[in-house]
């Protein structure tokens, strides 16, 4: 008997151990993977909150001086993750929110403003300046570098600005300081000549660039960075962070006799999670569409010989689908297939830097296309690792495709400035791309893409009669509600309206399983608009009870039977209709289940492991 025991035991555990050991390692692959990257993607700069609390906390400041320097005009970081800092429209969003503090606030830039000799060079530098005037810059300082670019060209960025430039050297276009009064006081900005003359008309001077400390001077802010600190004469140093990936925040507070009695200095955030200047936003993306077709940039692996062939070409996933089914469905879950819609979100659709990664063939005459959102080649494809595939495709053999295997090509795109930390993961990545395998699951998948992107929509299009769409319903009713408002979930009906619907028409669409969908389908649609709390309770009672009246799962979850009743009846339920339909019309979506994420398609057996006949 205690034989029969161990046996069993023994035998228990070798059944049930592997499995806990293969998720125990995964997670241990992932958490090693997570740190390492955490630790290259460091955070700059304190939270608006945060220092909005510490300026409220005691007497209010006498002026508040937001400063950035060192720009080199960087219009925002690529968004490639969160940490990111930076970003002329978080930068925009922020002055707006000091503003509304109620402080007197002053905006410059210390220099070092221009960047790049080519024509798309000036252009990203007047949209810089365009934003910054859009912000209500009080001055910017020209540095050495900047005055290298010559009159013309800065007589030329001049015009396009609403704030005078400061210079050692005077023109037409600069003057060698400005003065602001705030409340009582008054701030004058000088590059660094005029100090004695701007010192006897200001109660404080600022100056802006690598100025050495002189006594008519009581701030330098430098366009580099530098640690802040105090000159035996009392001036005071504050520096700046490159390319605008904070926003430099000074606040003084002076006495009645002009005399600086205190400073707060610190640098504020710009990371993912500060919002965003709409006003700014749509310049950055009006200038991406004007240069989307005329920027020059160098297509991926250029110099692998597949590319080269010129009687090569790509043939996008769906090709390779045909004879590589299992690597297809496990790479369709992945970041890699969802890499365009990563653009779509962050409105970089239209940067070619951007697209050349989040696309497959970006720069080659077969591969993807700029403005072409219906492309076949969206997302990082089999052929970004694998190489085009067209000559493969018609006669597969090993010499005319990439095996994959080789990791640094994915530094291309990965490298540190887009996946700082990448580079020392790059192994335990490769278990992402084994395509041997088992395809993600719904809820995998959306877990996937909420730790990405935030919230992904979820939909689902169904045939409210269709068996196989009522099972796929069970098995995603309990998913949405786990993640609840974390995703965005739609339910959408398949139906057509008629052409020409005749007077004895009870309705003006039809569905495959008759009227009674059609009427249901509408029911449903009533239901989830006026009771969003219980709209999927009834789908769930309603699918288990379709040979009998709707009636009763609508009482059993207390919804207003003649209410929903009296809506039916409406015009205004017709429409609602012919809306939700309109989705599936567009998308082509004729098969019932079929589930879509962030734009995705999906067979719903392989999302939810289920097995069925759809309904089309």
């Amino acid at each position: 008997m205690k034989r029969a025991i161990i046996i069993l035991i023994v035998l228990t555990v070798v059944v049930t151990l592997p499995p806990f050991y293969l998720q125990w390692a995964e997670s241990q692959r992932l958490n090693q993977i997570q740190e390492v990257k955490q630790q290259a993607r460091p955070v700059f700069g304190e939270r608006l909150e945060t220092v909005l609390s510490e300026l409220k906390s005691s007497e209010p400041p006498s002026v508040v001086i937001l400063y950035t320097g060192g720009t080199k005009s960087h219009l925002e970081p690529c968004g490639c993750y969160q940490e990111q800092s930076g970003g002329l429209p978080r930068r925009a969003y922020i002055v707006e929110q000091i503003r509304k503090g109620g402080f007197p606030t002053l905006l410059v830039d210390t220099g070092n403003i221009f960047d790049g000799k080519e024509d798309i060079d000036t252009k990203r530098c007047q949209v810089n300046l365009k934003a910054m005037s859009a912000m209500g810059y009080d001055a910017v300082a020209l540095s050495q570098t900047d005055l290298s670019y010559g009159d013309a060209y800065l007589s030329q960025q001049r015009a396009i600005a609403t704030f005078p430039f400061l210079a050692s050297t005077q023109n037409d276009f600069t003057q060698s300081f400005v003065v602001k009064s705030t409340g009582q006081h008054t701030i004058a900005f000088v590059r660094d000549v005029a100090q004695e003359q701007a010192a006897s008309q200001a109660d404080v001077v600022v100056a802006l660039g690598n100025v050495k400390a002189s006594k008519h001077i009581d701030v330098v802010i430098q366009p580099d960075e530098f640690e802040i600190t105090k000159s035996k004469n009392g001036t005071l140093y504050v520096g700046s962070k490159p390319e605008g990936k904070t926003l430099g925040l000074l606040a003084l507070w002076i006495d009645s006799d002009g005399e600086l009695t205190r400073h707060y200095a610190t640098q504020l955030a710009l990371t993912g999670d500060v919002k965003e200047s709409e006003s700014v936003r749509q310049l950055l993306t009006d200038f991406y569409r004007e240069v989307s077709q005329s920027s020059d940039i160098t297509p991926l692996f250029a110099e692998q010989h597949l590319e080269r062939d010129k009687q090569n070409g790509y043939a996008s996933a769906t090709a390779c689908q045909k004879c590589h089914e299992q690597e297809y469905l496990q790479w369709s879950a992945t970041r890699h297939a969802f890499a365009f819609e990563t653009l779509l979100k962050k409105e970089r659709y239209f940067d070619s830097g951007c697209v050349s990664c989040h696309t497959t063939g970006f720069g080659y005459s077969t591969g993807f296309q700029i403005g072409d959102h219906d492309s076949t080649l969206k997302g990082v494809q089999c052929e970004t690792c694998h190489g085009p595939g067209k000559q493969h495709a018609g006669n597969p053999k090993k010499s005319n495709i990439r095996s994959g295997a080789d990791t640094s090509l994915c530094l291309d795109c990965h490298d540190t400035k887009h996946s700082p930390g990448f580079a020392d993961v790059v192994a335990l990545h490769t278990k992402d791309v084994d395509h041997t395998r088992e395809p993600m699951n719904l809820e995998e998948l959306l877990n996937s893409r909420t730790a990405r992107m935030g919230k992904p929509t979820l939909e689902l299009f169904v045939m409210s009669y269709c068996p196989f769409g009522v099972q796929a319903e069970e098995k995603i009713i309990p998913i949405v509600k786990e993640f609840g408002n974390k995703i965005d979930f739609k339910l959408q009906f398949i139906a057509q309206e008629k052409e020409a619907p005749s007077a004895q028409d009870i309705t003006p669409f039809t569905s495959l399983h008759g009227y009674p969908e059609v009427a249901e389908n509408i029911r449903q649609l009533l239901i989830a608009q006026e009771y969003p709390d219980r709209y999927l309770d009834y789908i769930l009672c309603r699918g288990k009870k379709l040979d009998k009246s709707w009636e009763d799962c609508a009482e059993k979850l207390d919804i207003d039977v003649a209410k929903i009743q009296n809506l039916f009846d409406t015009p205004e339920a017709e429409q609602l209709f012919r809306e939700n339909i309109q989705r599936a019309s567009e998308l082509g979506v004729r098969a019932s289940p079929t589930i879509f994420v962030d734009n995705h398609k999906f067979r719903a057996n392989q999302l939810l492991r289920a097995s069925g006949t759809p309904c089309q």
